[in-house]
């Protein structure tokens, strides 16, 4: 089953030429995307698309088809998107707002209407899946670059989307940071979420399911990474390979 289907979407803001063009893509149950390309080629943009952030919070021109869990994310309210796409900002800090792991965990299923015995229970999950259990009552400001990044993952999936988005996960983290959000990315994949991860440094997601390659506003490369790699010197030239 696609759990993510993108056909033909163009992009563009305003009058502006399409940021890019006919892109096309799925991601199954289980299957792992990243999304690669030079800066400004569109990678957080369609995002930010997928999550229903554009065109709901940030305006612009949209066509094509998109489906995400049988609904389009352009026409569903946010609310509605966030039950079928969770989606890590590349800058965590600005996307924890509570001042314990509790709250922040609690957040964003409060703002859907949970009943308090529901939500009391799936937080108490959230904090044994993630080895919060001891850090309850923990301001999130105190915690490390991998454990933000590992809040902001388990709030988002707080009510269980099937799908989740990360955003340069591995930015700015050390080794053992890094080794948190790999592990994390792998039990989703485990418990069938599909998952579409930006990244620039292709070398720590070759365990992708399929690559996809932006330049120049359209898809460059599209493929599993054991056949993407057979051609090394072309990912050099779209300068997503050293």
């Amino acid at each position: 089953m696609k759990t993510v289907e993108v056909e033909n979407l163009t992009f563009s803001y305003g009058c502006e030429k399409p940021l890019f063009r006919d892109i096309s893509f799925s991601v199954s149950a289980g299957e792992i995307l990243v999304i690669a390309g030079q800066s400004g080629s569109g990678k957080t943009t369609l995002c930010q698309i997928l999550c229903g952030i554009i065109p709901h919070a940030i305006k612009g021109n949209i066509t094509g088809k998109i489906k995400l869990d049988g609904i389009d994310p352009t026409g569903a309210s946010l609310p509605q998107t966030s039950l079928r796409a969770g989606m890590v900002f590349q800058d965590t800090d600005s996307q924890i707002i509570s001042t314990t792991i509790e709250d922040e965990l609690a957040f964003g299923l409060e703002n859907i209407c949970k009943q308090p015995d529901e939500i009391r229970r799936r937080v108490d999950e959230l904090l044994a899946e993630f080895g919060f259990e001891l850090l309850r009552y923990t301001n999130p400001a105190s915690l490390s670059g991998g454990q933000k990044k590992l809040l902001a993952i388990a709030a988002v999936l707080a009510p269980a989307p099937p799908i989740l988005i990360l955003d340069e996960p591995m930015s700015g983290l050390d080794d053992e940071g890094r080794g948190l959000v790999l592990s994390v990315i792998e039990q989703q994949r485990k418990q069938g979420r599909a998952v579409v991860i930006v990244e620039h440094d292709l070398k720590t997601v070759t365990f992708a399911d399929a690559w996809l390659l932006l330049h120049d506003g359209a898809i460059a490369v599209y493929g599993a990474p054991c056949d993407v790699l057979r051609d090394v010197e072309s990912l050099r030239e779209l300068g997503v390979w050293e």
